[in-house]
């Protein structure tokens, strides 16, 4: 009975993280379904889709970088103290720096619209106005994200981020039922579901049992030896975000350049190609969840286990999405505006996507090993070679390369990257499990 209760468990969780993910991903497909085909694919389009990657870039930081370096960090202070003193003032700095995030792109919204090459019509910079103050609401759901996963909460963990994409495509279709459908339900529909959120988040933040023992700490956070420790863990996951970031808008540019309705393609080829990563994303949340908890040969051997299941789940998947490409784009975009010359355009780069979605899954889990083992710096300095290395193929093919090509230049470099990477995981010479993820808790005087 015993065995089977701890079989099940695991199993059970699995079940649900992939039902969770199917869930979460299918109301976003609906969502992209609805847009393409009251939309279609258009210069309003080019500008919401361009637009939106700078408060998905902040999602990509809080749920990657910043929950790499958070969750170990906020699993062993709890451990060692049972409260996380420094937990507000991490919230009250993050929030500051999300307003200010806000104030920025706004200031400097004609130069995000030259980089997009969109029109500065009133609906445009109304647009980049609304999606600007998802960042702080972003920034909190990142936070919460990861205690759930330090504290071992796997549900909250890997539903926190789908129900912001929920709760957005119900308020876009509420808006469609109501009558008032028009180029800005857009933005106002993803501002509303990161906003809601957000604010759940910040409510379940506040009420949470380490946070009030350590209010008084706010403006003292800094004396604290081990959110020193997380900095520095911290401080090489973002220096890799930023640069993954920078490249994301490279790739922007370069398909800005070929045409209009290249970036809306890209989009719904992206939706299809990654289809299984944001599936397979709660998995990374349970290994990270687990090999936090467990030190040496057991979790050496967790990690080689994870890696391999997820290595045959990804590379099955990838080759479905490849075969059933076509029908799938059919059924999920083909209606309305969204006919035979968008078909065309946007099954020729769902392979590239596809080809990301393998590395990019098998990097997910790689990376959160690294950083449990304090190397994190390790994985950040390869990964920025590769953004580097993507971006000079482009320079060299810019003219005379299709959009497909703009991605596969990021596959093959952060191929080469996982594979070094993966050398590094699999090698008994450092031996960093045994090595503490932080510093001691001793504070300044």
């Amino acid at each position: 009975m015993r065995v089977g209760k701890l079989i099940s468990r695991p199993a059970a969780l699995v079940g649900l993280a992939l039902a969770s993910g199917a869930l979460f991903k299918l109301m976003a497909f609906a969502r992209e379904a609805f847009i393409a085909a009251r939309f279609g694919l258009s210069s309003v389009t080019d500008a919401y889709f361009g637009l939106q990657q700078f408060p998905l870039i902040v999602g990509s930081f809080m749920f990657g970088a910043f929950a790499l370096a958070f969750t170990p960090a906020y699993a062993d202070s709890q451990k060692r103290r049972g409260s996380v003193p420094w937990l507000p003032g991490l919230l009250f700095y993050c929030c500051v720096i999300g307003l200010l995030m806000t104030g920025v792109t706004v200031a400097f919204g004609s130069a995000v619209l030259r980089l997009i090459h969109s029109a500065g019509t009133p609906d445009t910079w109304i647009t980049l106005v609304i999606l600007s103050t998802c960042y702080p609401a972003i920034i909190v759901t990142g936070i919460w994200s990861g205690i759930c996963t330090a504290r071992g909460h796997n549900i909250w963990a890997m539903t926190v981020s789908g129900l912001a994409y929920l709760l957005m495509t119900l308020t876009l279709f509420a808006l469609y039922f109501m009558g008032w459908l028009t180029n800005l339900s857009l933005p106002l529909s993803m501002t509303a579901g990161f906003g809601l959120m957000g604010l759940l988040s910040l409510v379940l933040i506040l009420r949470s049992q380490s946070f009030m023992s350590g209010a008084q700490h706010i403006f003292r956070v800094w004396n604290f030896a081990d959110f020193r420790s997380f900095l520095r863990q911290l401080g090489a996951s973002a220096l890799e975000n930023v640069c993954f970031a920078a490249n994301q808008l490279l790739m922007l540019y370069f398909l800005s350049r070929i045409g209009t309705g290249v970036l809306s393609a890209n989009n719904c080829a992206m939706r299809i190609g990654m289809l299984g990563y944001s599936l397979l994303s709660p998995l990374a949340q349970l290994m990270q969840s687990r090999l936090c908890h467990v030190e040496g040969e057991a979790r050496r051997e967790s990690f080689r286990n994870s890696m391999f299941t997820v290595t045959a789940i990804v590379l099955a998947m990838a080759v479905a999405l490849f075969i059933l490409r076509v029908p799938v784009v059919r059924l999920a975009y083909m209606h309305g505006k969204f006919q035979g010359a968008e078909l065309a355009m946007v099954t020729g780069i769902v392979p590239a996507w596809i080809g990301y979605f393998v590395v990019m899954s098998l990097n997910a889990v790689v990376a959160r090993y690294l950083f449990i083992r304090a190397q994190g710096s390790v994985y950040a300095r390869r990964q920025i070679f590769a953004y580097i290395g993507a971006n000079v193929v482009r320079f060299g093919l810019m003219g005379a390369a299709g959009p497909a090509a703009v991605i596969w230049s990021s596959v093959a470099m952060e191929s080469c990257a996982l594979v070094v990477n993966l050398r590094s995981c699999f090698s008994e010479t450092r031996e960093a499990d045994h090595m503490p993820v932080l510093a001691s808790p001793s504070e300044a005087a």
